[in-house]
């Protein structure tokens, strides 16, 4: 670690690094040929992925998420266009990815990818529906499944927390370890408004 680099800051690399390999992914499927993305979710997985789009060069990057506590911590301290999923309209986006994994969020991916897009399902949500399988069978939007990432995509997340390619990674919390079970248990029911919270000893 670099000085002015903190460890709750290189702490993220590990989350992040699932979004990361999962941009990497799916910009080889489209050979390069991403402009726009919409991610779905905003827990670390979905941000992470959201700067990974941008530092890997898709400028237009939209989020999407439905608790409106969260949506509003996000609008203030992130980069890129976060929404509520009612504001999605009719726009398609040349890159999917679905942070969260349930039904509903794979019926939003499939109904979002454009024609010849990609979705990235890193969400291990459950549930076994959603997807649009006649309308991506004829346009041809490319499903890939992405799980965790490759040693390299973890140097490469980290690399770009040092340089600063990631923005100031300031959306988390910082609670103290003995209040683990109380923070998942925020997280799990939106009570929080930070995507992340850091356990410290």
């Amino acid at each position: 670690m670099p000085d002015g680099v903190s460890f709750e800051k290189a702490a993220l690399a590990e989350p992040i690094a699932c979004g990361w390999h999962a941009v990497r992914l799916g910009k080889g499927i489209l050979d390069g040929e991403a402009e726009t993305a919409l991610v779905i979710g905003g827990g670390a997985i979905g941000v992470g992925a959201a700067l990974s789009l941008k530092a890997q060069g898709i400028g237009n990057v939209t989020l999407s998420e439905p608790n409106e506590v969260r949506r509003s911590y996000l609008e203030q301290t992130v980069d890129f266009k976060v929404i509520s999923p009612d504001q999605l309209g009719a726009e398609m986006f040349d890159m999917v990815v679905d942070g969260v994994g349930f039904d509903a969020t794979r019926a939003t991916a499939s109904a979002h990818a454009r024609p010849g897009g990609v979705i990235l399902h890193i969400g291990l949500g459950g549930g076994t529906a959603g997807l649009d399988i006649r309308r991506m069978t004829l346009q041809e939007i490319t499903f890939t499944g992405t799980y965790t990432y490759t040693a390299q995509d973890f140097r490469d997340t980290a690399a770009a927390i040092f340089d600063g390619s990631l923005g100031a990674l300031d959306w988390t919390e910082a609670r103290p370890l003995a209040d683990g079970a109380a923070a998942f248990a925020d997280i799990r029911s939106g009570a929080t408004a930070a995507p992340k919270i850091i356990l410290k000893p």
